[in-house]
């Protein structure tokens, strides 16, 4: 245990710290609703602060480590031949993904499963973007049915109107390296082979379906993207005795992994990600896209465009540009193409505060996030809502967060789909069925991301897109 964090007082039935000291009624509400709510609570208040993402070198740069560990830091080539390259410190943990990823479908009862509760799926409410992230009782569920007005903490403006004056932006900004844009930060155009394998795509299946009226519809499937994870994940999490409670964003997002031999695209993978949610859900700026999802490639060339409109230009010069490239993207490029299109999106950046760690704030405001889609008036242990997804970043890897979950040693995890790996066969054959699996938490380890992960980094950011549906308050 962190020797500054060890008088933070916790919830007595979890481990849920509480800088302020006081668990609030919300927490027992929301995670332990078997607990009689007629308790003497006092909500405490202890100010912290969630930064809005600052579109510049220093913002990307503070995901990143020392100048001397970008000398001594080493890449590793995966040895289970995914064509990842990964940092050897993340090279145990990146090898037990793999493992969790090869879960072979288990012995299952046709019947559906007898749950104390259902699941609900809910339409959200118009979200307060993180309005009262300020509050360290957040930290116990955030979830009272009531609370005062709340100052917002202050927002950066997050647009760069126009790109700033190349003389005097070369004087300020420093060119980044590979810690921040990975082992090909330096190249100018990736290998022949690999453009090629991006141009020529992932294999394309079309099936015949019936849809909803009843009608025969043709479909086009993606080899590396799988529909309908989202709902096998809230059942596996409804059969999980070990959870408490849990939050999902909306069922249309899809789960999209990396082509094998491609590299590191996760960027690009987790920006398809919420463009799969954007043209399910027919939110504003769908019609930018056509049928299929924008390739790499594709991407590469909407970013640069954003660019030239003036949208977080600074990050041509700090990537020398990304046209043809293998170098890593973040927060920035994804904004910076969503805002492009019209569509609305807000980046933060996530730290380290005098009360907590990094992955406590995270945890509180990803927990925020989805209590605005949440009723308190019900004891379902599954909340199924129509969020968008998340684009989730820390030092070298982005993912795309779908849910939260409590459980029930007190333990938070994120949920996730991480492009670095595919499905499970498990995961696929479970998808249209009421099935029960024999060890739901054997299936659900490569989704779950916890503190024993998420510690290890001192920032984070964020991208939440701001639909009509689920637009901040201003």
């Amino acid at each position: 245990m962190d020797p500054a964090r060890a008088e933070v007082p916790t919830c007595p039935f979890c481990t849920f710290p509480d800088p302020a000291g006081n668990p609030n009624m919300g927490h027992f509400e929301l995670y332990h609703p078997e607990i009689d709510g007629r308790f003497g609570i006092n909500s405490g208040k202890k100010a912290m602060h969630l930064n809005n993402l600052k579109i510049s070198s220093d913002c990307r740069q503070s995901l990143s480590v020392s100048e001397e560990n970008e000398r001594l830091g080493k890449y590793t080539h995966c040895p289970r031949g995914c064509g990842e390259i990964v940092m050897d410190a993340e090279l145990p943990t990146h090898l037990d993904l793999h493992q969790a990823e090869e879960i072979a479908h288990e012995s299952t009862t046709s019947s559906p499963p007898e749950f104390s509760g259902s699941f609900t799926a809910r339409k959200q409410s118009r979200p307060d973007d993180c309005e009262d992230l300020d509050n360290a009782q957040y930290l116990h569920g955030l979830f009272v049915k009531s609370q005062p007005k709340k100052e917002k903490p202050t927002q950066e403006a997050v647009r760069e109107k126009r790109p700033c004056s190349p003389s005097n932006t070369m004087l300020t900004v420093k060119k980044l390296g590979r810690t921040e844009l990975g082992p090909y930060a330096h190249e100018k155009q990736m290998p022949s082979w690999l453009r090629k394998l991006l141009e020529k795509g992932v294999k394309i299946t079309e099936s015949n379906i019936i849809a909803p009226d009843g009608t025969l519809r043709r479909h086009r499937s993606m080899e590396n993207e799988t529909t309908d994870v989202v709902p096998v994940l809230v059942r596996l999490c409804e059969q999980d005795k070990s959870v408490q409670r849990a939050f999902f964003c909306s069922p249309k997002v899809h789960q999209i992994s990396k082509m094998p031999k491609e590299g590191g695209f996760c960027g690009y993978r987790n920006i398809q990600m919420l463009i799969s949610y954007i043209k399910e859900c027919r939110v504003p700026g769908h019609e930018c896209f056509s049928e299929t999802l924008p390739t790499i490639l594709q991407i590469q060339e909407m970013i640069e465009s954003a660019w030239d409109m003036g949208f977080n230009s600074i990050g041509r010069i700090e990537t020398g540009g990304i046209r043809g490239t293998r170098k890593y993207i973040g927060t920035a490029e994804a904004q910076a193409l969503f805002l492009s299109l019209g569509i609305q999106c807000e980046a933060s950046r996530i730290g380290i505060t005098k009360d907590m760690q990094a992955h406590d704030v995270l945890f509180m405001c990803i927990a925020n996030y989805f209590r605005q889609a949440c009723s308190l008036d019900t004891n379902d242990k599954v909340f199924l809502t129509n969020l968008p997804p998340i684009y989730f970043q820390h030092q070298g890897h982005s993912l795309t967060i779908i849910g939260f979950e409590i459980r029930d040693n007190g333990s938070a995890n994120l949920l996730v789909l991480d492009p670095m790996f595919k499905p499970s066969s498990a995961v696929k054959r479970l998808r249209g069925t009421r099935a029960v699996s024999a060890d739901p938490a054997r299936i659900l380890k490569g989704y779950r991301r916890g503190a024993a992960y998420l510690q290890k980094y001192n920032v984070f950011e964020i991208l939440k897109l701001s639909t009509s549906k689920t637009l901040s308050k201003t």
